[in-house]
């Protein structure tokens, strides 16, 4: 019975041995392969050995100053707005006048200028 169980051990780890000799997961692509013959740079190289695309340049989103602001804005009642509840924004009141300017609308121009009751302001995001 004991020569069956040591016989069983010694099969099970030699076809584990094999197993991770012909499997072994530590020789994949090298850094050079995965930068397309790019220079390793640290950045690059977490970004290649975590899943991410390595990028040669920086990331320049829109060219500054790229965006007009609103100089002469438009609005409407708010009876007759048709913004979703929960929109959010930027609210004044001055002297019983209000102003709504959505953030939608703020993400994209980031500032408006704007008058209200002979008040300039200027609302900024």
């Amino acid at each position: 019975m004991n020569k069956i169980v040591i016989i069983i051990v010694i099969l099970a780890v030699s076809s584990g041995a094999i197993f991770f000799l012909v499997f072994d997961s530590s020789e994949g692509p090298s850094i050079e392969d995965l930068l397309d013959g790019q220079e390793a740079t640290e950045a690059r190289t977490v970004q290649t050995e975590t899943g991410g695309t390595p990028h040669h340049e920086p990331i320049q989103y829109r060219a500054k100053d790229s965006r007009d602001a609103i100089v002469t804005p438009e609005f409407i009642a708010g009876s007759e707005a048709q913004i979703a509840g929960g929109t959010k924004g930027i609210g004044i009141t001055i002297n019983g006048e209000s102003r709504f300017y959505p953030l939608y609308v703020m993400q994209y121009h980031q500032v408006i200028n704007d008058t209200l009751q002979d008040t300039a302001i200027a609302a900024s995001y």
